[in-house]
């Protein structure tokens, strides 16, 4: 991974619906480094992209399925999901960036994030609606086209898996269709041979380097059955919530946490921000984590005070960052806000509200 990474978590929960064509889309001409995604399993097999166990707060399920809001995503099928709307829930929530054209936005399959990280968007007929095929054996087979708008970034794919304890062979599942998308680092054919650099002609080139693809968890067997399938192969992240400086056993608990994570392969620790009266509260247990030579992934940044907490904790240039890269739901403000610091080495990204205009989001 490349020093003061720029994860765009869930694309952007900020200016687009999270984990749609929109947000991803949008952050990968924002010029991050990593798209951030959740995946889940459908109850017929499917990989698809939700953060919740159901799809209550980000669709309409409860107005199409009936009676149906509280159940998991397990419990649909993938052609049941693909007719939800997940774009005007947040227009709801959120007047400010509301859009008319998010109406239009799906929930994701597993492949979308892929093909969108590559500069394709979905393929669609005159009245917006995604097109795809099914096989004699029930495959889909969906159909993407050349984004008239990528404006050339490459990022790559970071992946949480959620819930796998509720999934036999997840893990598997993930490594097959990282082969079958040609993105997998350890295939053959998901390698590919224009050299190691992160950034290339002004632009993101992490899709085409072998770091291109991270994994992480919550789960502790999640994090075993990674480095089990991928072998060392690709960087892992073992998520974890900080240990609360007030509790009696912090620090053995900070000891423990490290040495799971060292134990299960993981390159890297996943935590969130904590701040009490703009300090960072867990300053101790990242200080910690760095000696072990993990490292630190930060979720979720959403405004240049925080990340200015954790890059800057003394508020002296001397001092180093308690993070290597951030998880933001803002990677606007992240890729400048690592600019002004002079450590990234490509131009900040494009005024927001103006990369979505050229998306051709309709406001």
């Amino acid at each position: 991974m490349p020093e003061n990474a720029v994860i765009a978590h869930r694309g952007t929960i900020f200016w687009a619906p999270e984990l749609t064509e929109a947000a991803f889309r949008w952050a990968r001409n924002s010029g991050a480094d990593y798209l951030e995604l959740d995946v889940h399993r459908t109850k017929d097999g499917h990989l698809v992209v939700m953060h919740d166990k159901t799809l209550k707060r980000t669709t309409n399920v409860a107005a199409i399925f009936p009676e149906r809001e509280g159940d998991p995503v397990s419990s649909f099928t993938l052609n049941e999901i693909l007719q939800l709307d997940a774009g005007s829930a947040f227009n709801e929530k959120n007047p400010g960036q509301a859009r008319s054209s998010f109406s239009a936005e799906g929930v994701l399959v597993f492949e979308d994030v892929f093909r969108i990280a590559e500069g394709k968007r979905i393929k669609r007929d005159p009245d917006g609606n995604r097109l795809f095929s099914i096989s004699d054996k029930g495959s889909y087979l969906f159909e993407y086209e050349a984004d008239p708008a990528d404006n050339g970034h490459r990022p790559g794919i970071y992946i949480e898996s959620k819930s796998p304890q509720n999934y036999p062979g997840f893990e598997e599942q993930i490594y097959q269709a990282l082969t079958e998308y040609g993105w997998n680092p350890l295939e053959a054919n998901g390698r590919e041979l224009t050299g190691g650099d992160f950034y290339r002609d002004g632009k993101v080139n992490m899709g085409h380097t072998r770091g291109k693809i991270l994994v992480q968890t919550f789960s502790r067997e999640g994090m075993q059955k990674f480095k089990d399938v991928f072998k060392g192969g690709v960087p892992t992240s073992f998520l974890v919530k900080s240990p609360a400086p007030e509790d009696s056993a912090y620090e053995s608990r900070i000891d423990e946490i490290i040495d799971f994570a060292l134990a299960s392969g993981a390159q890297c620790i996943g935590t969130n921000v904590s701040l009490q009266d703009g300090e960072v509260n867990n300053r101790l247990f990242l200080e910690r984590v760095a000696k072990a030579g993990l490292n630190i992934n930060i979720y979720s940044f959403n405004s240049e005070k925080e990340m200015d907490a954790y890059f800057n904790p003394d508020e002296n240039e001397g001092t180093k960052p308690l993070l290597d890269g951030m998880i933001t739901n803002r990677t606007d403000l992240t890729t400048h806000y690592y600019k002004k610091q002079n450590s990234r080495l490509i131009e900040p990204s494009a005024d927001p509200i103006q990369v979505l205009d050229e998306l051709g989001y309709r406001r």
